[in-house]
C-alpha cells in the first residue's frame, strides 16, 4: 500500500470514529415523562390503524395533529426530542421502561374485563 492510501485511510478511520454530532439537548426538549406518554400514544394509534379495529368512520381521528394538540407540542419539537433521546440510550431507556409498564398496566385491565364478562 503506498504511503497515501495509507494516509487516507488512516484519516477517513480517525474522522469516522470521533463524535462529531452536537449532543445537547434541544432547547424544546419534551420531558421524559411527557414523552413516554407521547410514544405510547403514538404505539396504540399505530396498532389500531394496523389492526383495521371497527374504526373506519374515525380512523381520521388517529393523526399526528391529534398528538400535537393533545400535549401542545408539533412536529419539529417531537422530531428534534425523538433524535436527542435515540442518540442518548441511557435517557431513552427509562422513557420506554415506562411505556412497557403502562402497555402491560393496560394489558391486564383489558385481560381483567375480558374475565369479568366471561363470568
Amino acid at each position: 500500500m503506498n504511503k497515501k492510501k495509507f494516509i487516507g485511510l488512516l484519516v477517513f478511520i480517525v474522522f469516522s470514529c470521533s463524535k462529531t454530532g452536537d449532543n445537547s439537548p434541544p432547547d424544546n426538549l419534551i420531558s421524559p415523562d411527557q414523552m413516554s406518554m407521547v410514544m405510547l400514544d403514538i404505539i396504540l394509534m399505530k396498532n389500531i390503524k394496523r389492526e383495521s379495529y371497527n374504526l373506519l368512520e374515525k380512523k381520521d381521528l388517529l393523526v399526528a395533529e391529534y398528538l400535537y394538540e393533545k400535549y401542545g407540542i408539533d412536529s419539529a419539537q417531537l422530531a428534534s426530542s425523538q433524535s436527542y433521546y435515540a442518540k442518548n440510550p441511557k435517557e431513552y431507556l427509562p422513557i420506554f421502561k415506562k411505556i412497557k409498564m403502562k402497555l402491560n398496566k393496560l394489558n391486564d385491565s383489558i385481560q381483567q374485563t375480558m374475565r369479568i364478562r366471561e363470568e
